[in-house]
């Protein structure tokens, strides 16, 4: 296998685990774990809030690691700790222990993440190949798809505490590879040349760009901590919950390499907003739908945008406050996702449905909208794309 291929594929599989696996596969086994231990909506958001509340914890903790070997031990700490926090999921019926266990996933995810993209991307931008990162996100993509569909084959079979350690069991196999794989790499030259075509990004101003990527966090991540049980809860689509989340995942699969064109085509600032409209439909569907066709295409549209939105919106705003935007915008994106499922199962808890919370993040989503427009209307003269 050539170097940069093994490395690309190693970032693949890493997103798959940390992220498609350790973060997500949560969604699929909500409703098992209701069924098993009988908890309500609210008690569903506090524990997705636990795992994005380490999401942010993590991601803030990650800028103080060192390149190179503090780097490459953190790396190597977090895929371990992810595999073993799925595991124990099902070891325990505690409340407390999820929470723990959430909370140590979403550290690990938001680590392992960080290091992984950061070594790649170095890796790559040494020989000016930076574009090909694109293919190492759509490893959430597959990760949420892998498992969701294990969960659907398995549930018949299996308690939702068997399902926990399977998947575990499933993603330790990874790791030997990813460990091989994944480092500070010289990587050999490519020959073809940069299309003069594409657009570059240019950054927009920060703090509206901010509020832009806040709004995303607490907007996408009620879809994708309650779309499985809202699903599973309507009469007739009860079979369909486990498939709406598995075509989320085969949907995010490409979706970052053919945003990354679409941006290269057109400029990153309207990709970003064009990939904000088509999940604000996607998010609207289900909610304003009861048909399972809604629920699909909603599917497609979410999984289709949501990785995408940060791989979008990273280089248009990283280098803000003086090279501390990467770090203040992923703050701002792991509040909104902490607070999202949080406040959607304590309005779902009261008199509201699925369907309500979906509409009210949507809303949020329309608001950060609004926030991208303002920012790219008040970028200098110039700065185009």
């Amino acid at each position: 296998m050539a170097p940069t291929t093994r490395l690309l594929l190693g970032g693949f599989l890493t997103l798959g685990l940390v992220m498609g696996v350790g973060r997500f596969v949560y969604t699929p086994l909500l409703p098992l774990m209701q069924r098993d231990y009988g908890f309500g909506p609210s008690t569903a958001g506090l524990i997705a809030a636990a795992n994005f509340a380490g999401y942010l914890a993590g991601s803030l903790l990650t800028s103080f690691v060192r390149p190179g070997r503090p780097r490459r031990v953190a790396f190597r700490s977090a895929v371990v700790a992810s595999v073993l926090s799925t595991l124990a999921m099902g070891l325990t019926g505690s409340l407390g222990g999820w929470l723990v266990l959430r909370t140590v996933s979403g550290l690990a995810s938001a680590f392992a993440m960080i290091s992984a993209a950061g070594m790649i991307a170095e890796s790559l931008a040494k020989v000016d190949s930076e574009a090909r990162l694109s293919w190492v996100f759509g490893g959430v993509g597959s990760g949420i798809a892998v498992s969701g569909l294990i969960v659907h084959l398995a549930a018949p079979a299996l308690s939702s505490a068997a399902l926990w350690i399977a998947v575990g069991l499933v993603s330790g196999l990874l790791v030997p590879f990813i460990f091989a794989a994944v480092g500070d790499r010289d990587l050999p030259r490519s020959d073809k040349p940069r299309d003069p075509r594409r657009r570059i990004p240019r950054p927009l101003p920060f703090w509206p760009l901010f509020v832009n990527y806040t709004c995303e966090g607490l907007g996408y991540s009620v879809f994708a901590t309650f779309i499985v049980a809202m699903v599973k809860g309507r009469p007739g689509l009860e079979a369909m919950g486990d498939w709406v989340w598995i075509v989320v995942g085969l949907a995010g699969l490409p979706s970052c390499l053919v945003w990354s064109r679409i941006a290269e085509r057109i400029g990153f600032s309207a990709a970003l907003a064009t990939a904000y409209v088509a999940q604000i439909v996607g998010v609207l569907l289900p909610a304003v739908s009861d048909s399972g066709a809604a629920a699909i295409l909603g599917a497609i549209l979410f999984g289709g945008t949501f990785m995408a939105i940060t791989l979008l919106t990273m280089p248009l705003g990283r280098h803000g406050l003086g090279g501390r935007g990467f770090a203040i915008l992923t703050a701002g994106f792991g509040l909104g996702q902490m607070l999202g499922p949080l406040a959607a199962g304590l309005l779902v808890s009261g008199p509201a449905d699925y369907a309500t919370a979906l509409v009210a993040s949507a809303a949020v989503l329309v608001v950060g909208l609004a926030s991208l427009g303002f920012a790219i209307r008040m970028r200098p003269a110039g700065a185009a794309a």
